[in-house]
């Protein structure tokens, strides 16, 4: 399926800062038995800030961290309508990563949607039926 242009829908969490002051801190992917189903959990370091950015997935498909700078490789010659500069979290629709396993998901994996979330050098995609759970975590750190 073609894609004539890539929707950037933005998820309305403020990091108080420029996407580019965020960094993936670490991610835990862990399978939960109880469920049957592999869950993400993200933290994200934020410049001059002592909290986390807590981001949670209880269900996901597929994700990948893809450096910022291979994304207009991989997006070039498609219009990009709903980006903000230096926004942190979005629903994406009609990416190429999405389009190149779109009929998987919606056979396999129905209600299935891509997200991304926006750092300063890299990019969290990530493909779910569940929307993601953001939330600030307070750290032990002095």
């Amino acid at each position: 399926m073609h894609t004539d242009i890539i929707r950037y829908i933005p998820i309305d969490f403020d990091i108080n800062a420029p996407a580019t002051a965020a960094e993936i801190d670490r991610l835990v992917m862990e399978h939960d038995r109880m469920t049957n189903a592999d869950k993400l959990t993200v933290f994200f370091s934020i410049a001059g800030r002592r909290d986390l950015v807590k981001l949670v997935f209880p269900h996901v498909v597929l994700f990948r961290v893809i450096e910022e700078l291979h994304l207009p490789l991989e997006e070039s010659d498609i219009p990009r309508v709903g980006a903000i500069a230096n926004h942190f979290a979005y629903k994406i629709q009609g990416s190429p990563f999405w389009a190149a396993q779109r009929e998987v998901f919606e056979t396999a994996l129905p209600g299935s949607e891509h997200y991304r979330f926006v750092t300063g050098g890299q990019c969290l995609d990530v493909v779910s039926r569940d929307q993601p759970q953001i939330v600030w975590q307070r750290t032990d750190q002095e």
